[in-house]
């Protein structure tokens, strides 16, 4: 993990839509209740970095890309389907589209996919490389699904590693934030069991799962 200043960095925000709110889709119980609250204060400290650096191509070349991943369901039972709608402070609204505090601002890509990669069908690699991305920051729902599966990908497609002229590999670093991102509970397992042990599973194999103060500190700090 380096300081943003060190490395082009990239915050990636992943699902964090209105479908989540359903008070029964997903199940009663859910992990990580300070999830929201945290991926908050990263997109803040991510937007505030962006404005201080200025205009020109040397202040975009130290800017944090905030990319925006929203899910569109080809099944018609999701509560994440293009025409699904959910029920917010007494008035229906589309499943899709990004809860009111994870909206995205001008300039900030936005990433559709249907599966749970969100590499798969995107432009997502492609953006990422072609803006020297060197270290990602991940966050959003759930741990388990498309959190998961996009971290293991990352590093997988080594998205943002780079050769050196010898041959040697510098694989940049992927930041999974812990309290950032949740789950349901599932296969009667409680939400935090599931969420934690799918962070354990990740951690020093596909990324560094940190905590949300880590990263405000070390990264944005």
């Amino acid at each position: 993990m380096k300081p943003v200043n060190d490395a082009k960095t990239a915050l990636i925000i992943i699902d964090v839509q209105n479908g989540f709110l359903d008070p029964i889709h997903w199940g009663t119980t859910r992990s990580t209740p300070e999830c929201e609250e945290n991926i908050a204060l990263l997109l803040k400290a991510a937007r505030e970095h962006n404005k201080k650096q200025g205009e020109g191509a040397e202040a975009a070349s130290n800017t944090v890309a905030v990319c925006h991943i929203h899910h569109h369901s080809i099944y018609p039972d999701s509560a994440l389907h293009p025409t699904a709608r959910v029920e917010i402070n007494g008035k229906l609204v589309e499943a899709v589209q990004p809860q009111s505090f994870a909206r995205p601002e001008p300039g900030e890509p936005v990433f559709i996919k249907n599966v749970n990669s969100s590499f798969i069908g995107t432009g997502l690699e492609t953006y990422l490389k072609s803006q020297g991305i060197r270290q990602l920051i991940i966050v959003g729902l759930t741990t388990d699904h498309c959190v998961s599966t996009t971290t293991r990908m990352a590093n997988n497609l080594r998205v943002i590693s780079i050769a050196s002229p010898t041959g040697e590999l510098d694989e940049g670093d992927i930041i999974l934030v812990s309290d950032a991102c949740a789950t349901f509970a599932k296969g009667g397992f409680d939400a935090e069991t599931v969420h934690r042990v799918n962070l354990a599973s990740l951690n020093e194999e596909f990324a560094q799962v940190v905590n949300t103060q880590d990263v405000l500190g070390l990264v944005f700090g």
